[in-house]
C-alpha cells in the first residue's frame, strides 16, 4: 500500500494543476469554518444572526456543517477527474503498466488518493465542527449528532467515485465534468417530471414524507444523505432557536453504499477490458 501511495502522491505533487485545485479546495473548507461565524445576512431589513438562532449548537452544528461543506463535492470531484484524465492525456498509465504496474494496482492508487481525499475532508469538517463547538456550545455533547460526520463520509466518498467512473468511461476530463452536470440536472428533471405524473396540480398532503423514487438515483441519493437542516418555526417561538434536530437519512446512505460498490466494480472492469 506504501508502494501505490508513492506512486500516485509523486503524481499528483508534481502536477501543478492538481496540486493548486487540492490547496484551494481545503483552504476554502478551513476560511468557511473562519468566516462563518461573522456571516450575517440582511432580509427585508433584518440582521439574521445564525448563531442565536443556534446553529453552532450541538448536536444541529454537525448537520448544518457537514451540508454547508458538502457543497465543495464538485470541486473535489473535479480534482479527481483532472488526476484521472492526465493519466489518458500524458501516457502515464500506459508507461505505469509497461513499468510492471498491474491495471488492478494502478486502479488502488487511484481508489487509495480519493480515499485520503476523502479522509481529509472528513476530519476538516470535524476540526471545524470541534472548534465551532467549543467557542459556541457551554454544554460540549460532541458526540450528540455525530452521526452526520459518517454520513458526509460517504456521501463525498460516494461522488468521487462516481466521478472516478466517469472519467474512466470518458477519459477526457471536459466531457467527464459536462457528464457530471448533465446527470445532476437530469436527475432533477426526473424528479420534477414524477411529482407531476403522481400528483400534477394537488401537492400530496405532507411532502417532505413523500417518497419520491427518482430520490434513489445515483446524484440525487448522494445530496439526501445530509439533507437540508430543517428549522421549527414552533421552536423558534417557544426556545428562540430556529434549527431542529434530524438524522442522517440512512435509506441515502444505503443506496450510496450499493452505488460505491457498483461504480468500483464497473471502474475496475473498463480498466481491465480497455486496451492501452
Amino acid at each position: 500500500m506504501k508502494r501505490l501511495f508513492n506512486i500516485e502522491w509523486n503524481k499528483m505533487f508534481y502536477n501543478t494543476g492538481t496540486r493548486i485545485f487540492i490547496i484551494l479546495y481545503f483552504v476554502m473548507i478551513i476560511l468557511m469554518g473562519i468566516t462563518l461565524p461573522s456571516i450575517k445576512p440582511n432580509m427585508s431589513g433584518q440582521v439574521v444572526d445564525f448563531i442565536k438562532f443556534g446553529a453552532l449548537e450541538f448536536p444541529v452544528i454537525w448537520h448544518n456543517i457537514a451540508w454547508l461543506v458538502g457543497f465543495g463535492k464538485f470541486f473535489l470531484a473535479i480534482i479527481v477527474i483532472n488526476n484521472i484524465s492526465n493519466e489518458y492525456s500524458f501516457g502515464t498509465f500506459k508507461q505505469n503498466t509497461i513499468d510492471g504496474l498491474s491495471k488492478t494496482e494502478f486502479f488502488g492508487t487511484k481508489l487509495l488518493m480519493n480515499l485520503i481525499l476523502t479522509l481529509f475532508s472528513t476530519f476538516l469538517v470535524a476540526a471545524i465542527v470541534l472548534s465551532l463547538g467549543a467557542t459556541f456550545n457551554d454544554k460540549f455533547d460532541v458526540l450528540n449528532g455525530i452521526q452526520f460526520l459518517g454520513g458526509y463520509f460517504i456521501e463525498i466518498f460516494a461522488y468521487v467515485v462516481f466521478a472516478m467512473f466517469l472519467t474512466f468511461l470518458l477519459k477526457k476530463s471536459t466531457f467527464a465534468i459536462l457528464s457530471l452536470i448533465v446527470l445532476n440536472i437530469g436527475e432533477s428533471i426526473l424528479k420534477a417530471v414524477e411529482y407531476f405524473v403522481r400528483f400534477g396540480k394537488n401537492e400530496p398532503i405532507n411532502l417532505e414524507k413523500t417518497t419520491f423514487y427518482t430520490n434513489f438515483l445515483p446524484l440525487n441519493s448522494n445530496s439526501k444523505i445530509v439533507d437540508y437542516p430543517p428549522i421549527s418555526i414552533t421552536k423558534l417561538m417557544t426556545t428562540g432557536k430556529l434549527f431542529d434536530t434530524s438524522n442522517v437519512q440512512w435509506e441515502y446512505l444505503a443506496i450510496n453504499v450499493f452505488y460505491i460498490i457498483l461504480f468500483l466494480a464497473l471502474s475496475l472492469f473498463i480498466i481491465k477490458k480497455r486496451d492501452l
